[in-house]
C-alpha cells in the first residue's frame, strides 16, 4: 500500500471556527446594529456639522485628488512555476526555466475601458463611487460595492462565465452579512443565480423553479419590503477603523457628543444674534414715582426709536433725603465669560484629529509657523490618506481584478503628494552614473520599455591554456609593446617622428615622465624637510 492510499485512508478532522457573539442571522437570532437602527440620523449628523463634513471633504479630495493608475503585477513570469520576478532577468530565479513572459497587455483591455467611461447605469464615473464609499467608511465604517454581473449558464445550469457590466455603492444601513450562528458566511441560506426569490438551507437542494444548482447566499439588501440576495463574488465589504468578520463601528457615533455639543454651540449663537429670545438682562429702578418712571422710559422708547444713537438722561428724586438705588440682574454670560472660542476649538481639534485632519487643510492657520510646524500638519495628514488608500488597495482592487480575471495588472492609487521634480531629475542622474559605472565592470547595460535599466552580466567564457611554443618547436611571436600606449601598426611612424624631434617613443606616444630636480626653495630648512620630486618646468620660484 503507497503512501497516496495511506492519506486517503486517513480520517480528516478540522480546527473549531471560532464563534462570534455580534451574530446577526435575519429571522432567527437578529441583532440590529447601530448602521442599521441609526445609520439615516448618522448621515445627517455628519451631513450638517460643519467640522465632520470639513474633514470628510478634505479626506476624499486628498485620498482622489490624483486618480489612480494601472501597473504591472510582475516583470516577468515562470511559465514552469509560475515565480514572478520584478526586474528584467534571464532565467527564473526559482526553478532555472528559460520560459518566462511578460505581463499581457489584452488582459486588462475590458477593465480598463470599463473604468475610463460610465460605470453604471446612473452614469457615474469609477471615482465618484470610490468617494461615496469613503463617505460610508468615515461615518458608518462600513463600505459595500455590489458588482451587477451576466452569468453564462451551461445545460445543468452550472455558470460557465460571468462578465461584470455594472459597479453601485451598496448601502450600508440596509446590507446585511449573511451568516451561521458561528459567523461564516456561506453556510446559512441557499438561492439560485436565474431565481433570487428562491430560497433553501440544504445547499444540495435544487431551484424549485428550473432545477438549476443553488450558491450560498453572503449578503442580503433590506430595502423596503424587497430583500435582494447576493451570492460569493457579487459584493465586497471593508471597513478602515474597526475591521472584523461581521461589522465595523461607527465613527460618528463614537464622536457623537463633541458633534451634538458643536451644532448646540452654533445654534445658540445664531439664536442669540438672530431673535435673542432671552433677554440679556433687567434693569430695576426703585422710585416711589412710579407714573414718572413709566411716562419718562416710554418717551425714551420713542426717541430711541426715531434715532439709534440716543443716550437717555434720567434723574430720580429720593423724598426724605433717602439715596435712590439702580440695580442689573444679568441673565446671561457673554460669549467671552463663557469661553466659547476655546471650547469650540477643543471640540473641533478632536473631531478633526480622530480623521487625521491637521488645521491647515480646514482653514485655521493660527497653529502655522514656527519650528516648520505646517510641515508636520501635512505630514500627519498625508499619513491619514495614506492609510485610506491602502484599504483600497489592499482589499478592494484585489477584488475586483480577481473578479475581473486580471493576474498580470493592478489598480492603485497615485499618492496624494506629488514627488518633487528636482529630485527626481537628481534620482535619475544617478541612475546613469550608476549605468556608466555598471557598464565599466563589464556588463550589459539595457533600457526596458518603462525607461529603467536592465543590467546584464554574461557568463565568462572557458579560460584556453595556450601553448606558447608551437608545433615545430618555435616559440610563438609575441606582441613586446602589449599593455602599453604605443601600436605596433604605427611604430614606423613613431620612430620617424622621434628622429625628427628628438624625442624618445614613450614621449612621443605621449608617455612622458616628469622631470625631477633638487628642490629650490626653503633651502634653509634640513634635508628630510625638502620636496624631492620637483617638476622643475612647472616650479614657480619665489624671489
Amino acid at each position: 500500500m503507497g503512501l497516496r492510499d495511506t492519506l486517503r485512508n486517513l480520517i480528516r478532522r478540522r480546527t473549531p471556527t471560532p464563534a462570534n457573539d455580534q451574530v446577526y442571522n435575519m429571522g432567527i437570532q437578529e441583532r440590529r446594529m447601530p448602521q442599521h437602527y441609526a445609520g439615516k440620523y448618522l448621515y445627517q449628523t455628519a451631513e450638517n456639522s460643519t467640522v465632520v463634513r470639513t474633514c470628510l471633504v478634505q479626506l476624499k479630495t486628498e485620498i482622489f485628488r490624483r486618480g489612480y493608475e494601472w501597473i504591472k503585477a510582475f516583470d516577468m513570469k515562470c511559465n514552469n512555476c509560475g515565480y514572478e520576478h520584478h526586474k528584467e532577468v534571464e532565467g527564473c530565479s526559482n526553478c532555472g526555466s528559460f520560459d518566462l513572459r511578460r505581463p499581457d497587455l489584452n488582459q486588462k483591455m475590458y477593465a480598463y475601458e470599463f473604468f475610463e467611461g460610465y460605470i453604471n447605469s446612473s452614469h457615474q464615473m469609477f471615482i465618484d463611487v470610490l468617494k461615496e464609499l469613503e463617505t460610508d467608511l468615515n461615518v458608518l465604517d462600513d463600505a459595500y460595492l455590489i458588482l451587477v454581473k451576466d452569468y453564462y449558464l451551461d445545460k445543468k445550469g452550472q455558470v460557465v462565465m460571468s462578465k461584470i457590466n455594472e459597479l453601485y455603492r451598496g448601502d450600508p444601513t440596509t446590507m446585511h452579512i449573511e451568516v451561521d450562528e458561528d459567523g461564516d458566511r456561506g453556510h446559512s441560506r441557499y438561492t439560485c443565480i436565474t431565481h433570487r426569490d428562491y430560497i433553501s438551507e440544504d445547499k444540495y437542494d435544487k431551484c424549485g423553479v428550473c432545477g438549476g444548482g443553488l450558491h450560498a447566499i453572503e449578503f442580503v439588501n433590506k430595502s423596503g419590503k424587497d430583500e435582494q440576495n447576493y451570492i460569493m463574488g457579487e459584493v465586497v465589504h471593508f471597513s478602515k477603523y474597526s475591521p472584523s468578520r461581521l461589522y465595523g463601528h461607527p465613527p460618528v457615533l463614537t464622536l457623537w457628543n463633541h458633534i451634538f455639543t458643536l451644532t448646540a454651540m452654533e445654534s445658540y449663537i445664531s439664536t442669540l444674534y438672530t431673535k435673542a429670545r432671552t433677554p440679556r438682562g433687567i434693569l430695576t429702578v426703585q422710585t416711589n414715582n412710579m407714573e414718572s418712571l413709566v411716562k419718562y422710559w416710554k418717551g425714551v422708547k420713542e426717541k430711541l426709536e426715531r434715532d439709534p444713537h440716543y443716550i437717555p438722561i434720567m434723574g430720580i428724586e429720593t423724598e426724605g433725603g433717602s439715596g435712590g438705588n439702580v440695580n442689573w440682574v444679568s441673565f446671561t454670560n457673554t460669549i467671552k465669560e463663557m469661553d466659547y472660542i476655546n471650547v469650540k476649538d477643543d471640540l473641533r481639534t478632536r473631531i478633526s484629529s480622530f480623521y487625521g485632519v491637521s488645521n491647515v487643510f480646514t482653514g485655521d492657520t493660527t497653529t502655522g509657523g514656527g519650528l516648520n510646524n505646517e510641515g508636520m500638519q501635512i505630514l500627519v495628514t498625508n499619513r491619514a490618506v495614506e492609510q485610506a488608500q491602502n484599504v483600497y488597495n489592499k482589499y478592494m482592487f484585489p477584488f475586483l481584478m480577481k473578479e475581473f480575471g486580471i493576474t498580470d495588472w493592478k489598480v492603485q492609487l497615485l499618492r496624494s503628494e506629488e514627488e518633487d521634480e528636482m529630485a527626481v531629475m537628481r534620482r535619475r542622474e544617478m541612475e546613469l552614473q550608476l549605468a556608466v559605472n555598471m557598464k565599466n565592470l563589464g556588463f550589459d547595460v539595457d533600457m526596458n520599455e518603462d525607461g529603467d535599466f536592465v543590467f546584464k552580466k554574461f557568463p565568462a567564457k572557458e579560460l584556453i591554456d595556450v601553448d606558447l611554443e608551437a608545433g615545430d618547436g618555435k616559440k610563438i611571436e609575441t606582441d613586446p609593446y602589449a599593455g602599453t600606449n604605443i601600436d605596433r601598426s604605427q611604430l614606423g611612424q613613431l620612430q620617424e617622428q622621434a628622429l625628427m624631434t628628438g624625442n624618445t617613443k614613450a614621449q612621443v606616444a605621449g608617455e612622458t615622465t616628469m622631470e625631477k630636480g633638487p628642490p629650490k626653495r626653503f633651502s634653509g630648512l634640513p634635508k628630510e624637510a625638502g620636496n624631492n620630486n620637483v617638476d622643475s618646468r612647472t616650479e614657480r620660484r619665489i624671489p
